[in-house]
């Protein structure tokens, strides 16, 4: 078995940023607060999503 990961390269050969495991979390959790109907922290929601869409690249 192959330790490497691998996985096809879009045509364009940009890649998006990974998260990070906290990112993840956060994610995860903004989530399972959602899919139970529990109210979220929209600054917290905001903060998180500025800082992702901070890191993919512009196709301009």
């Amino acid at each position: 078995m192959d330790d490497e990961i691998t996985c096809p390269v879009p045509d364009d050969g940009l890649l998006l940023p990974l998260i990070t495991l906290s990112e993840a979390q956060d994610i995860v959790e903004i989530l399972a607060l959602v899919a139970a109907g529990r109210p979220v922290d929209r600054q917290w929601v905001g903060d998180l999503g500025s800082v992702l869409a901070a890191r993919v690249p512009s196709r301009e």
